[in-house]
């Protein structure tokens, strides 16, 4: 597979050694606006460009990956979708439901793929202890915890704006770290049926916030937050027992079942890092690349619609500022 890049972030830095690692994913091209930022990457890429049509219009690149910031993803997604490349968007997949559906409709009718590349869905733990649900019983509370103080926060305050931080380009706490904690709960449970933000902004952005998930029988409280820092976790409570996450949603370090009547069983891959982790997720895009797999690209699909909807109705329900002046659903 010879990949094309758009970014030259951390998110694509932390990426290249996974990349390297595997002799499937060729890296052809990088591309960015700013020539001093993607020539650091001229040893690890066949060329690097400021010109985007050359990365679209050269016919050896078979994939896009997409680490821009979030407001980019869906308007670079699609232009690659039509010059007829697969596309690998980084998460989150898009600011809108509407215009995920779009991207992946026009995969569908394309006959290309379109992945959201979200380390959860693909973390071998999660997988694992799925079939593992039924033994506790009907579910009643799920609880989670996605604090990681953000080094790029002092700065903010500061008055400098990053992406990370920039209401204009989707930035905040939701739009990152808690779109892991929503892929956990979303890709157990399914669409819930109601959904309820409660922010802490500053200066227009939400740097913290919990999200209420209501699926009728029980309730999901998730926090996210980039202005402060305590121990992560996620927890899976029903009535005969509970699946205790130890780690973040995105890391999904080790599952620990306990049921009531004192049975215990752990689920750890042993895989250290949560960039560690993400090899499972390029070990899968591998695979249903070379399996020309879209059945299962369509499964994944289906869950990142129901992600971006609950993304789309929280920020709604905070009257968050970066979905004004785009499409809703």
């Amino acid at each position: 597979m010879n990949l094309g890049v758009l970014g030259s972030g951390f998110i694509v830095t932390n990426f290249l050694p996974i990349w390297k690692q595997y002799d499937f994913y060729h890296l052809r091209a990088i591309w960015g606006r700013h020539e001093e930022k993607i020539k650091q990457f001229e040893n690890d890429f066949d060329y690097y460009t400021t010109d985007l049509k050359k990365v679209f219009n050269d016919e050896s690149v078979d994939v896009i990956y997409i680490g821009l910031p979030n407001s980019l993803h869906y308007s670079y997604a699609k232009r690659a979708l039509l010059a007829g490349k697969h596309v690998i968007v980084e998460k989150p997949f898009c600011v809108t439901y509407k215009e995920a559906e779009e991207l992946i409709n026009l995969g569908k009718e394309k006959k290309l793929f379109v992945f959201e590349a979200i380390v959860t869905q693909f973390a071998k733990n999660y997988l694992d202890f799925k079939p593992y649900m039924e033994k506790i019983g009907q579910i009643k509370i799920v609880d989670g915890n996605f604090s990681q103080y953000s080094r790029r926060y002092d700065r903010f305050k500061e008055g400098t704006v990053l992406p990370a931080f920039n209401k204009e380009l989707a930035g905040g706490a939701l739009m990152d770290l808690g779109v892991y904690n929503i892929h956990y709960t979303v890709g157990l449970f399914g669409r819930p049926a109601g959904v309820y933000y409660y922010p802490n902004m500053y200066q227009g952005v939400d740097t913290s916030g919990v999200l209420v998930l209501d699926y009728g029988e029980f309730k999901a409280s998730l926090i996210n937050s980039k202005d402060s820092k305590a121990p992560c976790y996620i927890n899976i409570q029903g009535e005969k027992g509970c699946m205790r996450c130890t780690s973040t949603a995105s890391r999904v370090a080790e599952i620990e079942m306990i049921l009531n009547d004192g049975e215990i069983k752990k689920f750890s891959d042993g895989i250290d890092g949560e960039f560690g982790a993400s090899c499972h997720e390029w070990i899968e895009f591998e695979r249903m690349y070379l399996e020309k797999d879209f059945i299962s690209c369509h499964k994944y699909n289906e869950i990142t619609l129901h992600v971006q909807y609950v993304l789309e109705q929280a920020a709604k329900s905070a009257n968050l500022p970066f979905l004004l002046n785009r499409e809703l659903e």
